[in-house]
């Protein structure tokens, strides 16, 4: 049992993930090519919705699971 406190903060973290994903899945939705790198979208995700380095984490995987573009977990080519 949570207390109203944890419940809050919980319900917090699971909104900001949820805001994340949505924003990637747009992100991702849109091109099949890969153009920017994970650490630029998290620095965006951060300032822009206000969201944790780990909300926006597991965002990240829930996007590209979703999305079935697995070629976002690999690194952008040189």
């Amino acid at each position: 049992m949570l207390s109203p406190r944890q419940k809050a903060a919980a319900d917090l973290a699971d909104a900001q993930r949820k805001l994340c994903r949505d924003w990637l899945l747009y992100i991702m939705a849109a091109s099949s090519v890969r153009t920017r790198t994970k650490d630029d979208l998290r620095a965006e995700a951060m300032k822009r919705l206000k969201v944790s380095k780990s909300a926006f984490d597991v965002a990240w995987t829930w996007a590209i699971e979703k999305t079935g573009n697995r070629h976002w977990y690999e690194p952008l080519p040189k």
